[in-house]
């Protein structure tokens, strides 16, 4: 009897210890606040949350344009931008400096530490500016260039000039989701994340690829470049958002990479086993043993 006694009091104790306290539960947001923040994103972005309606002027030519698809959906987006800078990543430190170079008195740890280290500062800012555009397109938000064809509001029928603060969407034809999505044009996402990407890329391959691809360097650094316009302008060009609207997400997204680049992964810079910070030369060497030389002059 005593032993089982003893046995339920470990038991109770064990499940009050286990009791949520306002420091394990800010001790468990620290650690998850990323996950928390997607979970609310994917709140913010499905209508989960009732949303501000933005007036509109009837016969508005700057949203009266026909929806015409997007030339560059999310999902493309989306996977070009989380899988080419880690692709990216890893073919330079591969090809680049050899496995030996991060064991060696050079470098201080692994190749795939670093690789995933910067990669996951890549993310965690990736998903802040994702999260920060939502809230900028539901608390100022806009109608899109076709918000009208899209939600077809019955205030809009056989009106002139009139300015409508509320409005009710007639359209039954698309999702809800797509139909709500009409008036949330400010700022542009494509535009934030795309350049975003572009700014990642660019000085990753300034600093980490050889000084002696001096030609490889630039062509790599355009393409990324280029494709940030194209996911920028094709936004204007299907009418899925204003110029001004894709501007400032170019802002954002330079913003967001600078700091990125500067404060998190420290202009790429990997750290030595003597707490030193090793710089990639202005001229690269080749030692006798094959490895590359990285000693400063």
């Amino acid at each position: 009897m005593e032993g089982r006694e003893r046995c339920e009091k470990k038991v109770v104790e064990g499940v009050e210890s286990r009791k949520i306290t306002p420091r394990l539960l800010a001790k468990y947001l620290r650690r998850n606040w990323c996950a928390l923040m997607v979970i609310v994103l994917a709140v913010l972005e499905f209508g989960a949350i009732p949303y501000k309606q933005f007036g509109f002027f009837c016969n508005d030519p700057k949203i009266s344009h026909k929806f015409t698809g997007d030339t560059i959906s999310m999902v493309t987006l989306l996977s070009s931008l989380l899988l080419a800078p880690l692709i990216t990543i890893w073919i330079v430190e591969c090809v680049c400096y050899s496995a030996d170079n991060y064991k060696n008195e050079g470098y201080n740890g692994y190749r795939s530490k670093y690789i995933w280290t910067w990669y996951r500062h890549y993310i965690v800012v990736f998903i802040v500016l994702a999260f920060v555009c939502e809230c900028i397109k539901i608390l100022i938000g806009e109608p899109r260039p076709h918000f009208l064809d899209t939600c077809k509001p019955r205030e809009a029928i056989n009106c002139t000039d009139e300015y409508f603060s509320s409005y009710t969407c007639t359209n039954t034809d698309n999702s809800a989701w797509f139909v709500m999505d009409s008036s949330r044009s400010f700022p542009s996402g494509h535009a934030a994340l795309s350049v975003f990407t572009c700014i990642f890329v660019v000085w990753y391959l300034q600093y980490r690829l050889l000084t002696r691809m001096f030609y490889l360097k630039p062509w790599l650094q355009s393409m990324a470049c280029l494709w940030a316009v194209v996911c920028s302008a094709t936004r204007v060009a299907d009418k899925r958002h204003h110029w001004w609207d894709v501007a400032v997400g170019a802002v954002m997204g330079i913003l967001f990479g600078m700091f990125l680049v500067t404060t998190l992964c420290r202009y790429f810079r990997v750290k030595c086993a003597n707490d030193a910070v090793l710089k990639q030369p202005p001229s690269d060497s080749v030692a006798e043993n094959g490895q590359i030389s990285f000693a400063e002059k």
